[in-house]
């Protein structure tokens, strides 16, 4: 006797990974299950690729297009042009732009535990033939993943200012900011993002990020912030999928998470329809998303060496590569290499 589910499948986390997830699913009983309304809880500097934006339906978001992105170190600006642009966005359009290309049903409340078919929440227990926790770290410990296994938190505030010959994506890897990570100047139109993030546990980030603002003459405002979730963890836990930061799947060295949570986000609702759709079992859906999430495991190793390293490195030597790569074939090659291996969108 087949058992009767609530769902074909619970998404937790309205978020990027979330709501990619959902989109591959329309025609199905989806939940989509978040704490907050959709859109309204940034944890991110909200940049990506335009190529992201166009692959999810969300270009409309954009608030500016970038062509560069600029290396501060050692007392130099380094450009490097970009063959692929990225753009600087609104998190509230985004999200509502990708949810509106889902047909899921969704409901604001908190999700305490995730077990194989079954989502407890604070107004009870819903069932679904599949799961995915895609609500980042925060429900990590509930499926047996210490939360020191993340590694990383980021905090940013957006100003309401346009800073004068500020083009590009600005990084600064300075050790008298940051030892074991950088701070970020992002434009976003007639306003700003800047913020920084630490590798190292326990530093203490606001004091620094209003030492960075006095550079430019600004105070600090309302804050956002995260963990950068660099460490990853199994994409199946207890027989649920997890997607995104409940993955550990933002990137060691530049942080970026959006990009990637969108892209395995994508690769498992559709392992999921597949399913739904008799094409996989269950067990060759499950197993399909794991073989793809561990195909890029030797490069987000190759990160978090690459990571390390550059914490040890004096500024000079930094400057130093960073000008050698800064020619256009050769930044192009490796901004190539860095997005296919890490999950890139191609026709």
């Amino acid at each position: 006797m087949n058992r009767v589910y609530d769902y074909d499948a619970v998404i937790v986390g309205a978020s990027f990974a979330g709501l990619a997830t959902a989109m591959q699913l329309r025609g199905h009983r989806v939940l989509l299950l978040d704490q907050h309304p959709v859109g309204s809880h940034p944890m991110s500097a909200c940049g990506t690729p335009l190529a992201t934006a166009q692959a999810v339906g969300a270009a409309t978001a954009t608030q500016e297009i970038h062509h560069a992105l600029v290396l501060h170190t050692a007392g130099a600006a380094i450009r490097f042009d970009l063959r692929d642009p990225y753009i600087t966005f609104d998190y509230s359009t985004f999200c509502r732009a990708m949810l509106a290309q889902t047909d899921a049903e969704f409901r604001q409340v908190r999700a305490t535990e995730l077990h194989g078919n079954r989502v407890m929440t604070e107004q009870g227990a819903v069932s679904a033939r599949f799961v995915v926790n895609a609500a980042g770290w925060r429900l990590q410990e509930s499926q047996g993943v210490a939360a020191s296994k993340m590694a990383g938190y980021g905090l940013e505030t957006e100003l309401p200012v346009r800073l004068p010959q500020m083009h590009g994506l600005q990084f600064y890897f300075e050790k008298r900011i940051i030892t074991n990570g950088y701070a970020w100047v992002f434009p976003c139109g007639d306003r700003v993002r800047i913020g920084i993030g630490s590798f190292t546990p326990g530093v203490k980030l606001r004091p620094r990020l209003e030492e960075f603002l006095n550079r430019f003459e600004l105070r600090i405002g309302e804050t956002h912030g995260g963990v950068l979730a660099i460490r990853k963890t199994e994409p199946l836990a207890a027989g649920v999928f997890c997607v995104g930061d409940a993955a550990g799947q933002c990137l060691p060295v530049t942080g970026e998470g959006i990009r990637t949570a969108i892209f395995h986000g994508i690769h498992c609702g559709q392992a999921i329809a597949n399913t739904l759709q008799g094409r996989f079992t269950p067990e060759e859906a499950r197993a399909l998303y794991h073989d793809q999430v561990h195909s890029m495991d030797r490069f987000h190793a190759r990160l978090l060496k690459l990571q390390t390293l550059a914490a040890r490195t004096p500024e000079f030597l930094l400057a130093w590569a960073g000008h050698i790569c800064s020619s256009r074939p050769l930044t192009w090659r490796i901004m190539n290499k860095y997005l296919v291996d890490s999950g890139w969108f191609v026709p």
